[in-house]
């Protein structure tokens, strides 16, 4: 059996298409103006105090555990269940609303993102892109990424 990329007349080269659109500064503007939103910033640092409260009460816990009667040990893994529960819920809120902002940046520049796919292709006979995160290993130089990104800031 032949290669399958041997019958490409032309360049066969990687493209991360996600992590192109990402990386444009239309991306990175959303992504800050949704960081520095109040309810975002509130929802993270309830995140991060969770976290540090469960890690306190689990070295507690390993530390003095033995030592607590039966009643209290369950009431503290019971405290655990709950706070990780909280987090996990506080977790995929966070996530969440990151999804939708990438979501809305790749709806946004998925139109500029075809033509500049195009314009390459047709300017550096590309024969054949596979997708960067498909591929095991490629050559710097074989992937367009940053080059997309840098065509997609300058697109209008």
């Amino acid at each position: 059996m032949m290669p399958v990329f041997a019958w490409a007349q032309g360049k066969v080269v990687a493209l991360d298409p996600r992590g192109a659109v990402m990386a444009t500064a239309v991306a990175k503007t959303k992504i800050e103006k949704m960081q520095k939103n109040p309810e975002y910033a509130a929802a993270k640092a309830k995140l991060e105090g969770l976290a540090a409260d469960i890690k306190a009460l689990q070295a507690t816990f390993q530390k003095d555990g033995m030592t607590w009667s039966e009643e209290k040990r369950a009431e503290s893994e019971k405290k655990m269940q709950s706070m990780g529960a909280d987090y996990q819920f506080q977790g995929k809120k966070l996530q969440a609303e990151q999804q939708a902002v990438v979501q809305e940046v790749m709806q946004e520049l998925a139109p500029k993102l075809d033509v500049v796919i195009k314009q390459l292709i047709e300017a550096e006979n590309i024969a054949l892109i596979v997708d960067a995160n498909a591929i095991i290993a490629v050559k710097p130089e074989a992937n367009i990424t940053a080059k997309v990104t840098e065509l997609l800031n300058k697109a209008k």
